[in-house]
């Protein structure tokens, strides 16, 4: 079966090859379809989270920032208007 692409679905998908999210442009279509019939998003990244999960993740991703001991959030927010 010979598909044709518009060239923006092409760099797309030649996108995806090079970064490795798919060995195969087959393998690409094959779980894209399988997600479609299973209702999933078609990506791990797409998954909609539950405000829980949400804080909790952007909690994970702060651990360990800190702010210096003389800087307030209100010194950040004048600095990145200046």
């Amino acid at each position: 079966m010979a598909i044709n692409l518009k060239p923006e679905t092409e760099r797309l998908v030649q996108a995806e090859l090079q970064n490795g999210h798919f060995r195969t442009v087959d393998e690409m279509i094959v779980e894209g379809v399988q997600a479609k019939r299973e209702g999933k998003p078609l990506s791990r990244e797409m998954k909609r989270k539950t405000p829980a999960e949400a804080v909790a993740h952007i909690r994970e991703l702060r651990r360990g920032n800190r702010l210096p001991a003389a800087v307030t959030i209100k010194d950040l927010i004048n600095e990145g208007r200046a």
